[in-house]
């Protein structure tokens, strides 16, 4: 029994290994992986391999110059891949017990397939031409039999399966992909089903023709078919980046791609929704604890106020309630928590994750390339749902209106239509009106915006095709058996295809602050680095690598970028603030209270900085200069009591221990904690009063969040100003013994 878990190891050690060029090694590790398998077959072709490896190696030691040697290397490098590719997947054909590797065994026997890929399989060959017939003879038409689409449902099921599971295309699978991709008969929603096979195969295995397919079907330029595409390609070139490199002519196409003007465009909307996607459990939790609570929460409330039952009539879609403002301006909070969904949702953030989540148990979902594909009222499925409900409402104007809406993935239309089919007559008959209302609007502004802004009818179709493959991934029951691509959407700036895929400034920037708004703060770091090395000298590109550096608590590289942003102007007090917090938490107080007197320059009234500001002097034991800081801030905020726990300590320190007492009595009144009980049991016991000083003192022990054994270590930090202040050590404790003795069960 092979160990699977040691399998994929393996695998990935020898792409690393040939990404750096260590071949012999690499060539070891393949062996011991061809070993395992007991396949001579294999064990020839590594033979082959390792003797062409060995006569390279003898020719150069011996001076021989070879102008080939480049290209030889390149096409042993693939060799090995290739080999080591072939060796992983008929491993876990053969040894994983993973249902899909079952599936594709019964469907490579079913083919023929398994035999020597060298040669063409006369059953492959046979299903192909059996194939090219059915393609040839079925043409989508309205007026297709159940039958016929049942059949054609079968045929495509087939080519799916074949393209998803084929690990390296023969001519017969190009050839195949090629005569659908040309074909006038295949309607576009089909194309996009084999884009996606194609995808998830190359995602399975590598195979420079899989890419070099999608390439074509990108260029070919049909809308759905190349948004899907170009997708596919985004994410093998950054699951396989690290071999790219020897395939000279993909990497040339590759090139080509990233020198296309509207191709860059395209590219940075598919990188940042695939980055976005990551944020869906987060979002998700979000909708869940703050927005949509806060929203329930006000039901009740909106329906008195609104008078909902009322405000309903037939033509309730062509105007707002003016209730509506007047409530909000109650309600800001909630008013605030549905701007901001709404703002989640026109990003492209996936808001209706946990909503439809629960909605892929249908039969519908059972066949795979089902999850893949684009909703579209010519589906017999659809069809099937809403082929009686024509004495109630249009079918055909609520079908065109579910396509239309763009904040919904395809899987999540096909899950609502699938929910409605499963409703009562009369509740199917009332929800269909309600939505044909509405999305008759919601078509009309759809295709204004969509004729006026064609980045916007894209950014639509990336977003709810990368939703779709999200859906794939995260809620398929098969999902423990896929590689995951949403684990893997990390650091996609640092792969070689970012690098010279992205060629505009202004892509690479875009992809930067996406991080950057989204508290990715390292990455944002590291290609705002790759602009700046690229001639990108802005003051603000200076004070966002500082910030990102603030952010991962590296100080002195975060000083180093502002005082590069501090040579452009006259600083802003938003740099100086920067600056002074570096120099803050460099500890070095003194630089840190120059700059934040400069912020005081122009915010003589900034309680924030006055506080600051104390706090350094508290640091360089300047307690004179650091009361005076606090003083200041009492005035300037005499209903709030933040000033005043320093002032009481700092008094305490000086020794002014009638303004301490008076200071913690008006804490205590207010919002007490802890620390205030023990501070003015200090102040009492050094003014003489030890019977009140012990009061306080259990007092402090006795608050929820506190115990004996941490009021003990906060005492002892604290002993320094007692002894100061004429308590001694022995006094000390005495008087900790003392608090041990009387918080004993059954002691007074």
């Amino acid at each position: 029994m092979i160990d699977i878990k040691e399998t994929e190891n393996t695998y990935q050690i020898i792409i690393d290994l040939v990404a750096r060029q260590e071949v012999k090694e690499s060539l070891d590790y393949l062996q011991r992986m061809i070993i395992q398998t007991r396949n001579g077959d294999f064990m020839e072709e590594f033979l082959r391999i390792d003797a062409t490896y060995r006569n390279i190696l003898k020719y150069t030691i011996e001076g021989v110059d070879d102008p080939e040697r480049p290209k030889i290397y390149d096409r042993m490098f693939a060799g090995i891949l290739d080999l080591c590719d072939r060796v992983k997947q008929f491993i876990y054909t053969q040894w994983s017990g993973m249902q899909i590797y079952r599936m594709k065994y019964d469907f490579e026997k079913q083919l023929g397939l398994v035999k020597e890929r060298a040669v063409e399989s006369v059953s492959g060959l046979s299903f192909t031409y059996e194939l090219d017939d059915i393609l040839r003879d079925i043409d989508l038409k309205k007026e297709e039999t159940l039958h016929d689409q049942s059949e054609r449902d079968k045929v495509l099921t087939n080519i799916f399966n074949l393209i998803w599971l084929t690990d390296k295309f023969l001519e017969t699978d190009i050839r195949l992909v090629h005569t659908i991709r040309q074909s006038d008969n295949i309607p576009w929603y089909e194309k996009c089903i084999v884009v996606s096979a194609l995808t998830l195969s190359l995602i399975r295995c590598f195979d420079r023709t899989k890419i070099e397919l999608l390439l074509d079907f990108y260029q070919d330029g049909i809308e759905q078919v190349w948004h899907r595409a170009l997708v596919g390609l985004i994410l093998a070139f950054f699951i396989h980046d690290r071999r790219l490199f020897i395939y000279p002519d993909i990497t040339a196409r590759i090139k080509e791609l990233g020198h296309r003007e509207k191709a860059s465009k395209d590219i940075e909307m598919v990188i940042i929704q695939l980055m976005r996607s990551n944020e869906t459990e987060k979002i998700t939790k979000k909708l869940q604890e703050e927005i949509l609570p806060e929203m329930m929460k006000m039901a009740p409330k909106i329906e008195e106020k609104l008078d909902l039952d009322s405000i309903l009539p037939k033509d309730f879609h062509e105007d707002k309630n003016p209730d509506w403002e007047e409530f909000f301006k109650d309600t800001p909070d909630l008013y605030e928590k549905m701007e901001e969904f709404t703002h989640l949702q026109m990003e492209g953030s996936d808001v209706f994750w946990s909503a439809f989540a629960a909605l892929k148990h249908f039969d519908f979902f059972k066949t795979i390339h089902n999850w893949f594909l684009p909703f579209n009222k010519d589906n017999s499925v659809v069809r099937e749902i809403f082929r009686d409900e024509k004495q109630n409402v249009d079918p055909e104007l609520f079908m065109d209106g579910i396509m239309k809406m763009p904040y919904l993935c395809n899987s999540d239309k096909f899950s609502f239509c699938l929910n409605i089919s499963h409703l009562q007559q009369n509740q199917k008959a009332l929800l269909m009106d309600f939505f044909n209302a509405e999305l008759e609007n919601l078509s009309e502004i759809t295709d204004e915006d969509n004729l006026l802004n064609t980045h916007s009818k894209d950014k639509f179709i990336f977003t709810q095709y990368i939703q779709d493959l999200y859906r794939f991934f995260k809620l398929h029951p098969l999902k423990n058996e896929f590689t995951d691509i949403f684990n893997l959407i990390i650091d996609i700036h640092k792969s070689w295809f970012f690098n010279n895929l992205i060629g505009d400034p202004s892509t690479m920037r875009n992809i930067a602050e996406f991080y950057f708004e989204k508290d990715h703060y390292r990455q944002a770091f590291e290609i705002y680095s790759l602009l700046n090395e690229k001639g990108d000298n802005s003051y603000e590109i200076y004070e966002k690598m500082g910030y990102c550096s603030q952010r991962t608590g590296e100080y002195d590289q975060a000083l180093d970028y502002y005082r590069k942003a501090e040579l452009f102007d006259t600083p802003r007090p938003w740099l100086l603030k920067k600056i002074g917090l570096c120099y803050r938490n460099l500890k070095r107080y003194e630089e840190a209270i120059g700059y934040y007197e400069q912020v005081l320059a122009s915010e003589p009234e900034n309680m924030n900085i006055q506080t600051v500001i104390g706090q350094c002097y508290l640091e360089l034991g300047e307690y004179e200069k650091a009361l005076e800081r606090f003083y200041r801030v009492e005035l300037l905020s005499s209903s709030s009591i933040r000033s005043l726990r320093p002032i009481a300590w700092i008094s305490f320190i000086l020794g002014k221990f009638d303004d301490a007492r008076k200071y913690y009595e008006e804490i205590i009144a207010k919002e007490p904690n802890k620390y205030d009980y023990m501070n003015l049991g200090h102040v009492e016991w050094c003014l003489g009063h030890k019977p009140r000083a012990i009061e306080l003192y259990k007092t402090s022990i006795q608050q929820k969040d506190n115990t004996a054994e941490r009021f003990m270590a906060g005492f002892m930090d604290d002993r320094k100003y007692l002894i100061n202040h004429g308590i001694t050590e022995d006094e000390i404790h005495l008087m900790l013994d003392y608090l041990k003795y009387t918080l004993e069960p059954g002691t007074t």
